[in-house]
């Protein structure tokens, strides 16, 4: 037993010397691949370490800055004659282009025959470099697949000393695909910018300099884009606002800066003819991968335009709303006078409602007229009279004498409408208008200048031939169309009236004031 303790204890002893020796080894291991990570990661050379299946087993960061090893674990490496023979490719390469490996090892494959045309000028210009160089690449060009297509590649390579070079190679379609896509979408925005007549830009978020401007600044401010791209464009922008502005519209762009969507309208001096302009400016933050703004996008529109557009409107409407009220006061008043002198429901239906025609064509005259203009006396009569069924020149019962386009005042235009609607019902139902034997004349004329300095229109309405019957409410004394012409002619609008029952017609003479009374000297 002894014996045995002892040969025990030697063992042991042995197999702590074994130990030791492997903890060295262990430790002299981890320093090597220590020193060898340390070294891959300090060197500068792109280096890739394959294994005898071609396989890629390290490589130096240097090498993820020519083929994205990091981002891409397809890497195809190849080995040619230097008459460009195949002579060796992995299984990576053989998957991307579909070719056999059989088709490598008989020599049916050259870098000749699998590059398109176009790119043999840039193939024989590195095999120049790599003779030069011992170096090929990096550089892309397409190569043909075994399918007829083609595939985008990225190379790199070197001589290998032995009459051969090596080339790594990767798919980079999807990168081509990407570019052009980012190339045709850059064109759009191009030609969108160009065509569009609001002018887009976009400002670095840092100095809030232009980096983009299109045509329609060249419009809107009066100034060439050369002209404001260069030097302190956020300066010479701001020059252009009027200074009441200009603070609001700094604001604005800090806002912006700050991660706000924004809207404001601000005036600008245009340098090209110094005319004020009216700009709305829609502003965006465009931000980066990190989430800060990294730039400003903006679209401005002159709004100008738009704005007098606005006042006009808003003066319109004030106009409409005082015409509005005017004529439902003017309606108010037919529908109370007609219901006081009519003899019954039917008779002031038809009274009435012929009344409201007659305002509904003035309504009608006024609307066709263009900004500014009047309607002129012989359109509201003729206009009045057609209504009744008597067109001038086309019936022997009616004479129409005196000029055109005498204007009348807006202020007269309605009262003067219902007054010829009177003489012309009244001429229909009991005068000239309604028998054939009799005639109606109207003569009308101008006088430019009476003692107050006012032209007067003067108006003369005058039947014959008329066989009088019995006599109907409307031609008496207390009638509403001589009450209209008598009272309420003299009343709004100042005019001189005379309406007298003849025993052969109706002889009514109208004179009224085509301009404003003079001011006093």
């Amino acid at each position: 037993m002894e014996t045995l303790k002892e040969e025990l204890q030697s063992v042991n002893e042995e197999l702590q010397t074994v130990n030791g020796e492997l903890a060295y080894r262990v430790s002299e291991l981890g320093r090597a691949n220590s020193n060898l990570k340390n070294l891959l990661e300090a060197t500068q050379i792109a280096t890739v370490f394959l294994d005898n299946d071609l396989r890629v087993r390290n490589f130096t960061p240097a090498a993820t800055e020519i083929f994205h090893l990091l981002e891409t674990k397809a890497v195809g490496v190849i080995s040619f004659s230097y008459d460009g023979v195949m002579l060796s490719a992995n299984d990576v390469f053989l998957r991307m282009t579909g070719y056999s490996r059989s088709q490598v090892e008989q020599g049916e494959l050259t870098w000749q025959k699998l590059t398109p045309e176009e790119h043999i000028p840039e193939s024989n210009r590195q095999i120049k470099i790599l003779n030069r160089t011992g170096r090929i690449g990096p550089y892309e060009k397409e190569y043909i697949l075994a399918d007829g297509s083609r595939c985008w590649m990225l190379f790199a390579g070197r001589d290998m000393g032995d009459g051969t070079m090596a080339e790594f190679c990767i798919d980079i379609s999807g990168r081509k695909a990407i570019e052009a896509a980012l190339r045709k979408s850059e064109e759009q925005l191009r030609e969108f910018g160009e065509a569009s007549s609001d002018v887009l830009w976009i400002r670095d978020a840092e100095s809030l300099q232009w980096v983009y401007l299109t045509p329609a600044f060249e419009r809107i401010y009066g100034l060439q884009r050369d002209q404001v791209m260069g030097g302190n464009n956020l300066r010479s922008w701001a020059e252009l606002i009027v200074p009441e502005d200009r603070d609001h519209a700094l604001d604005h762009i800090r806002r912006v800066r700050q991660g706000e969507r924004v809207n404001f309208e601000y005036r600008i001096r245009r340098p090209s003819d110094q005319e004020i302009r009216w700009l709305r400016n829609t502003e965006f933050p465009l931000f980066g991968d990190d989430g800060t703004v990294r730039q400003i996008g903006g679209i401005g529109r002159d709004v100008t335009d738009e704005r007098a557009a606005a006042n006009r409107m808003e003066v319109l409407v004030a106009e409409l709303q005082h015409r509005t009220r005017n004529l439902m006061g003017v309606i108010r008043s037919v529908a109370e006078k007609t219901l006081r002198s009519a003899a019954n429901s039917g008779d002031f239906e038809n009274s009435f409602l012929g009344r409201l025609d007659a305002l509904a064509r003035v309504q009608g005259l006024l609307s066709r007229l263009p900004k500014g203009d009047r309607v002129a006396f012989d359109e509201l009569l003729r206009s009045e009279l057609s209504a009744h069924g008597a067109q001038d020149g086309k019936s022997a019962a009616l004479h129409l004498d005196g000029p055109s386009d005498v204007r009348l005042r807006s202020s007269t235009v309605q009262i003067m409408a219902l007054a010829l609607h009177e003489l012309a019902t009244n001429a229909v139902k009991y005068g000239a208008l309604g028998q054939p034997a009799a005639q109606l004349t109207v003569r009308w004329r101008v006088d430019p200048s009476q003692a107050d300095g006012r032209s007067w229109l003067h108006v003369d309405w005058r039947e014959a031939g008329v066989v009088l019957g019995q006599k109907d409410p409307a031609l008496s004394t207390s009638g509403q169309g001589r009450e209209l012409i008598e009272q309420a002619l003299p009343y709004q609008l100042g005019a001189r009236t005379s309406y007298s029952l003849k025993d052969d017609g109706i002889h009514c003479t109208i004179a009224v004031p085509l301009t404003s009374e003079s001011p006093p000297p």
